[in-house]
């Protein structure tokens, strides 16, 4: 790798998944068998940031800094894929500005591209149409782009995110990265000169489904280290279950007990991995996260994670 410049991560564990390049924060819940496997790559331009990575099935929170705006491109099984509880469809590209906090739904693998801009030189970067909305800050839009721009844009993320993982040095060299700013910002141009024209309009009601999850994520974060169950949910955002299981469902493709159950299951995970105190006992953890059929357990975390709890204990502590 080149420090700085080019940037290649794997993760195997969801908890690794926090703090990521362009002050972007994630959070992510894996829903699919086997393993949760991710990887991100890297390469930082002059004024362009350009992230590109896969990600095994997960439900998954992110929120950048004020300072950002960022263009997403989801490549593989977007037909699967929500982002704020629209459906995706082929050549749907985000637009995202300032403060996102975007939530999104791949019950399928699925693979992306990031582009990151300075928010002060979006309007000199990427030449939005005149009169645009796009970039405003706090504003999020799908852009249905043509397929020619989007696979120019596709092309050339992954050409570049293969060198950067085969031939590395190439990108410490100041012309190439210069070169590979110039097509990109041609490509974001093409994608986002149709305007409002091209936007995806999602349902009058996602706003506030989207805003009953933000919600659940920000209490959630705030009691992270205790179960929460669904009564307490709706307590705290002051909405019905029904409400709550509708904006679930709409946002993220399960219901409220499915995801709170993913994430102590995620919660169990964690302290079996951790390396701190005593070594912990399985059934205790398992109890402790109000989980009380110790086979269906077993079961379902090894759906989940792809190994038993007591393996995962063993392969951390020995």
């Amino acid at each position: 790798m080149v420090p700085g410049i080019v940037e290649c991560r794997r993760f195997n564990e969801p908890e690794e998944v926090r703090c990521l390049q362009s002050g972007a924060y994630c959070r992510v819940t894996p829903t699919g068998q086997g393993p949760f496997e991710a990887s991100l790559t890297t390469i930082r331009m002059a004024d362009l940031t350009l992230h590109t990575g896969r990600s095994s099935p997960c439900l998954g929170f992110l929120s950048s800094a004020v300072d950002r705006a960022m263009l997403l491109l989801p490549f593989e099984n977007v037909d699967s894929l929500l982002l704020d509880s629209v459906p995706c469809r082929q050549a749907v590209v985000g637009v995202y500005s300032g403060e996102l906090k975007l939530l999104l739904a791949n019950p399928r693998p699925c693979s992306f591209a990031a582009l990151a801009l300075p928010f002060e030189a979006v309007d000199s970067l990427s030449g939005p149409p005149a009169g645009s909305k796009l970039f405003w800050p706090g504003s999020h839009e799908l852009l249905q782009a043509s397929p020619s721009a989007w696979n120019r844009a596709r092309h050339i993320a992954w050409t570049a995110a293969e060198t950067a993982t085969t031939a590395p040095e190439i990108f410490a060299s100041a012309q190439p990265r210069h070169a590979l700013q110039d097509s990109l910002l041609h490509a974001v141009h093409e994608i986002i000169s149709a305007g409002s024209e091209s936007k995806v309009r999602a349902c009058r009601s996602s706003q506030a489904r989207r805003r009953i999850v933000i919600g659940c994520e920000e209490y959630l974060c705030a009691h992270k280290d205790r179960p929460i169950y669904t009564e307490e949910l709706c307590n705290a955002l002051a909405v019905s279950s029904s409400a709550l299981a509708d904006a679930f469902r709409a946002v993220f493709g399960v219901s409220p007990h499915r995801f709170l159950k993913l994430r102590r299951m995620s919660m169990v995970r964690a302290v079996l991995r951790s390396h701190e105190g005593p070594r912990p006992l399985v059934k205790s953890a398992v109890l402790s996260h109000g989980f009380w059929h110790l086979g269906q357990f077993a079961h379902d975390y090894r759906e989940t994670f792809g190994e038993t709890p007591s393996e995962t204990l063993v392969r951390t502590r020995g």
